[in-house]
């Protein structure tokens, strides 16, 4: 039994009419004759009832029809997916992502790119940009939101999304109520809270650079990967902290951000899509193409 045959066994069982279900199948009579027959030998018992007059289906082809039809179906199911997938609107897409990307970037691109397409599940995890890239490399996941610059060599394309700078989270109410913005020498003194130089070396570079530009060394008094955390630890009186300034959208009381100055050349940060330089699958070609229509800054580095 084949593909062919089941056609054949639909078509007239729906024409119930050689000559017809010939027609509707684009071929001859004969061999539609011959290429049943050779399917009820197969079975070992008659499908359809013929004399001069009709053709009926027999209790057997009766039996056999609903199975036939189910059966082409979902192989045009089959070849529906196939086709999607290689258009690259359906599957799946493992999205890594930043902790500070869930501010602005990651909910604009997500709820977007889902009303767009809606057939590609979404796997999401959350981590740093270290851990993500070596994912990437892994091909754990697909693409992630890494925070740029990025430190050492780099086996991935990148697309900067979103330019960002640092800026100081104080406690409120404090001395700095009144002010908008605060120079980079004024932290000469200040407690420091920033990221991990483990964890997160990208983002404790651009302040170790910030502060040896301005002529000192940080007094760091307590580290914390999630921008969350060292909010909470501003809150707490333990110091001042350094964060991306996306993180203004962080809606938190007694706390005041204060942009920093004198330090606009080394003060540069972003949020960047890192994705494979090669092998990617059309549904990461697909989402690459949609985050660079949301985000036009692109910047690529490689």
């Amino acid at each position: 039994m084949n593909l062919q045959q089941l056609r054949q066994l639909v078509a007239l069982a729906d024409t119930l009419s050689f000559r017809r279900a010939a027609e509707k199948l684009n071929m001859a009579q004969p061999p539609l004759s011959i290429s049943l027959a050779k399917l009820e030998a197969e079975f070992g018992v008659r499908l359809f009832a013929r004399d001069r007059r009709k053709v009926t289906l027999t209790a057997a082809g009766a039996a056999a029809l609903p199975h036939a039809a189910q059966a082409l179906f979902h192989i045009e199911q089959v070849k529906a997916a196939v086709r999607e997938s290689l258009l690259g609107s359906t599957g799946r897409l493992r999205f890594g992502f930043v902790g500070s990307a869930t501010y602005s970037l990651l909910p604009r691109l997500l709820s977007g790119f889902r009303l767009e397409y809606p057939n590609i599940d979404l796997l999401l995890e959350e981590s740093y940009t270290t851990a993500l890239l070596r994912k990437l490399s892994d091909r754990e996941i697909d693409v992630a939101l890494v925070r740029t610059p990025v430190l050492g060599d780099l086996d991935a394309e990148l697309h900067v999304l979103e330019h960002d700078t640092l800026v100081a989270v104080v406690k409120s109410p404090g001395p700095y109520d009144e002010r908008t913005s605060i120079d980079i020498s004024e932290l000469k003194d200040a407690p420091l809270i920033t990221h991990p130089e483990a964890a997160v070396p990208n983002m404790r570079a651009v302040m170790m650079l910030m502060c040896h530009e301005a002529g000192f060394q940080p007094n760091v008094v307590q580290e914390a990967i999630q921008a969350q955390t060292m909010i909470s630890l501003v809150q707490s009186g333990i110091g001042v902290a350094l964060v991306a300034g996306v993180t203004r959208n962080y809606s938190a009381s007694n706390i005041k951000f204060l942009k920093i100055k004198g330090s606009e050349q080394s003060n540069r940060i972003g949020l960047a899509l890192a994705l494979p330089k090669d092998q990617r699958s059309r549904v990461t070609e697909r989402f690459l193409e949609f985050a660079l229509r949301q985000a036009p800054c692109d910047s690529r580095l490689s």
